[in-house]
């Protein structure tokens, strides 16, 4: 008796990364972007952020997300956001401590990078047309000066 092929095992090997997987997903913020001062006071707690290694942890822990870290003399610390949709986001830690500052680093990286907009007051939406009308250039009559 021949061995029995299953009609399942005929078909190609499946990936070990299915495409519905935790890999698939494409964090929206793809630049982290670090900025302090030697010199300022404002920055002791960025300068500690930086020197505990966080910045550091953040890329190991983000791997899609690229973390720089640029000194910018006599300015106030800053964390930028740099997302795929071409918009930047930037949050000013200055006199923060470090945990609080990772904390502003992890709230840039779970933003979607979106704008802002407020859900509780929509905007105005008419439902009948202007009693004027609607303005259009082409309609306008040329006016000749005098």
């Amino acid at each position: 008796m021949s061995p029995r092929i299953l009609r399942s095992s005929l078909s190609a090997p499946l990936p070990s990364t299915a495409p519905s997987s935790r890999s698939a997903f494409i964090l929206p913020c793809k630049k982290l972007v670090v900025q302090y001062s030697e010199i300022q006071g404002s920055n002791r707690g960025m300068r500690d952020f930086i020197g505990q290694g966080l910045p550091v942890d953040i890329a190991r822990r983000y791997p899609g997300v690229e973390v720089v870290v640029e000194r910018r003399e006599a300015k106030h610390p800053v964390l930028r956001g740099v997302y795929n949709n071409g918009r930047t986001k930037e949050i000013c830690v200055r006199n923060l401590p470090p945990n609080s500052i990772l904390a502003k680093a992890q709230l840039l990286l779970d933003s979607s990078g979106q704008k802002i907009v407020s859900i509780k007051r929509p905007g105005v939406v008419s439902t009948t047309e202007s009693v004027r009308g609607v303005w259009s250039a082409f309609h306008d009559e040329v006016r000749q000066a005098a």
